[in-house]
């Protein structure tokens, strides 16, 4: 990021939290909904999809930390 400051949504920063506090750890869309959206969150799986894809094209050249887990979730990589 070169130093500059990242602006995040309260929902990215959530998400972005999450996955660093769970490094390494695959998580299903389902985990992340409940953790970062609340148990109550009725809205469909592709929100995650859709805040990780902005997560990316804010992060730029950091954007390929998280990865995707095809038919599972997401995991942030390890440094």
């Amino acid at each position: 990021m070169g130093g500059r400051e990242l602006v995040l949504t309260f929902k990215e920063f959530e998400l972005l939290h999450f996955l660093m506090r769970n490094e390494g750890l695959v998580l299903s869309r389902d985990k992340l909904l409940e953790e970062v959206w609340g148990y109550d969150y009725e809205g469909e799986t592709r929100t995650v999809d859709v805040h990780i894809r902005s997560l990316r094209q804010k992060l730029e050249d950091a954007a390929d930390l998280i990865d995707t887990v095809r038919g599972v979730g997401y995991r942030i990589r390890s440094l």
